[in-house]
């Protein structure tokens, strides 16, 4: 066990800190837990799975874009002499309260075809086990929407961001008849020309989706579709 200070985000822009014994071993997100059932004042965060499978508790810990539930303290320490971490909501983002935010933005963009959003009533993908008028979504890809991409990306002009880009090359890629709506998409004004390349939003992603490789393969088949870039 080590003595650690873990700094935690407020609403009123202050921070609230707790000195705690912690196991190395520990995930962020037990640290929370443990101050919760003690009926610590912690500050609000988003949880669910505790496995990194739903994206609910994407966070800033220690400046870095990371799954509290994933993330462990001997790992946030690395050297750092003063036993500190510090938690913050993730850079963009609509802040509900503490370090819970809501994950709207990351799902700007991303077209209305796509496994990631319901149309209407449409099925989304042909399937006589769904009852008429249900929304059946299929997963084309390993994201699970977590916003950790898009809060790490650091373009400032407008930008419909990596997770929907990355979703419109999927899209793209397992509806060939979405080709021409697709590329509309990723060769508008805040499309895949907007990228530069910082790659920050694949070194973040829990999953492995590498939302720049995507933007990358739009661009590809903008150049050669002959679509603005």
């Amino acid at each position: 066990m080590i003595q650690i200070q873990l700094r935690i985000k407020q609403s009123d822009d202050g921070f609230c800190s707790f000195a705690m014994d912690a196991d190395e071993n520990a995930t962020i997100l037990d640290l929370l837990e443990t101050l919760r059932a003690d009926k610590k004042p912690v500050p609000a965060y988003r949880h669910s799975c505790h496995h990194g499978s739903c994206g609910t508790c994407g966070a800033l810990i220690n400046g870095k874009e990371q799954l509290l539930c994933l993330a462990r303290v001997g790992k946030c320490l690395g050297d750092r002499s003063d036993a500190l971490i510090t938690l913050e909501p993730l850079r963009g983002m609509s802040v509900i309260d503490g370090i819970a935010v809501h994950p709207g933005k990351v799902f700007e963009g991303i077209p209305d075809t796509s496994y990631l959003k319901c149309a209407g009533d449409r099925l989304l993908v042909e399937d006589s086990s769904f009852p008429s008028g249900a929304c059946h979504r299929q997963c084309f890809e390993a994201c699970i929407e977590c916003g950790l991409c898009v809060s790490a990306c650091p373009i400032q002009v407008p930008f419909i961001g990596p997770a929907a880009l990355a979703a419109v090359n999927r899209e793209r890629e397992k509806n060939p008849g979405s080709l021409a709506d697709m590329l509309l998409i990723a060769g508008a004004a805040d499309g895949a020309a907007v990228c530069e390349r910082h790659v920050a939003c694949s070194r973040v992603c829990p999953q492995g989706v590498y939302p720049a490789k995507h933007i990358q393969m739009l661009k590809n088949a903008l150049r050669a579709g002959g679509l603005p870039q």
